[in-house]
């Protein structure tokens, strides 16, 4: 039973790769991708996607006194809002980037300049309507009582899936 299911799979498959598309050179290569492009899931697809993300951040605290904490945790999540599987593909351990910018513009504090990432490349798949999240300590060594500090968190190798929160020291 299970190998004439396989061999009435696989008909079905040659069947589709024999009818050639318009304006396309007319090759096996080229009816077989256009098949798989049909069959396969896009969250099992190579190459980067724009990917259809909706990312967020909080802190905790957002306001604090000063003199009572060298730190801050923030949390920058995102959220797969559409009904497909969403496909990330990451150069190597390093999934997210954090940077802290004083009132005056200037970048304070850079979360991975002082961490290594191991080399291997990694897939993250987010479900439809499932999220991610990421959690990150902020120092407060370099900040001052009144100011308004934003933190930016973003996924490495998506600018488009970044976030901004503002922290204010009292």
């Amino acid at each position: 039973m299970t190998r004439r299911l396989a061999l009435a799979s696989c008909a079905v498959f040659l069947a589709a790769c024999a009818a050639p598309r318009q304006g396309v050179e007319d090759t096996w290569g080229n009816r077989f991708s256009d098949t798989a492009n049909t069959v396969v899931p896009d969250a099992l697809k190579f190459g980067r996607r724009s990917p259809a993300l909706d990312p967020a951040m909080r802190a905790e605290p957002q306001e604090f006194p000063l003199a009572e904490r060298r730190e801050v945790r923030v949390f920058f999540s995102v959220r797969n809002t559409t009904n497909k599987a969403e496909r990330l593909e990451f150069a190597n351990a390093q999934r997210l980037e954090v940077s802290v910018r004083a009132p005056d513009g200037k970048r304070i504090f850079l979360w991975s300049e002082d961490r290594t990432f191991e080399p291997n490349t990694a897939i993250v798949v987010v479900n439809p309507r499932e999220r991610i999240e990421y959690e990150a300590s902020v120092p407060t060594r370099d900040m001052t009582a009144g100011g308004v500090y934003t933190v930016e968190a973003g996924l490495i190798g998506y600018p488009e899936v970044a976030a901004s929160i503002q922290l204010k020291p009292l």
